[in-house]
């Protein structure tokens, strides 16, 4: 995957002397990926999937997905009222998926929206069993601390990309 600059860490080699097969398991991934997740605040209330308050959930901004040089694994939708927060996952991407024509009240305009059944919805707790959990970073080759630390530096640049893709349209 690296050669393709894709990022990938692998999980460190570990030989166990006196390992079992049959007994033991040595928890060293083979390899760890890194995938993009869009978080998205909603005003309104729900707890999980099940007390979503609409059949269909507004995904993206079609425009921005449009420009984007790389797809979003999983789109998270935070309650801003409870805190709680469901997702749905790319990969589920199907025919069910539409495009509508959609106003929002604070940018004052309407635009084109990725909009998902409501039955795409998943718990949180499945995209947090699948997120790879701090005490077991020691285990992968290189450095992981900026998992631990989150992140969130902030820069100031005169263009919003670096180096642009050439893929991306200015």
């Amino acid at each position: 995957m690296r050669s393709l600059g894709r990022s990938a860490a692998h999980g460190k080699k570990i030989r166990v002397k006196a390992h079992n097969k049959k007994t033991d398991h040595v928890e060293s991934p083979d390899a760890l990926g890194l995938f993009s997740v869009e978080i998205k605040e909603r005003s309104i209330t729900f707890t999980s999937p099940e007390d979503y308050p609409y059949d269909t959930v507004f995904v993206d901004d079609i425009r921005g997905l449009e420009r984007e040089t790389l797809g979003h694994l999983a789109y998270i939708f935070i309650s801003k009222p409870t805190g709680a927060w469901v997702w749905v996952s790319s990969l589920d991407r199907d025919e069910s998926w539409t495009v509508e024509t959609v106003y929002d009240r604070g940018r004052g305009h309407d635009f084109p929206t990725l909009v998902c059944p409501k039955k795409f919805l998943r718990p949180a707790s499945q995209l947090v069993y699948l997120l790879y959990p701090h005490h077991l970073l020691e285990l992968v080759d290189g450095d992981t601390g900026v998992f631990v630390r989150g992140g969130g530096e902030v820069e100031e640049r005169e263009r919003y990309v670096a180096k642009a893709d050439p893929r991306a349209g200015d």
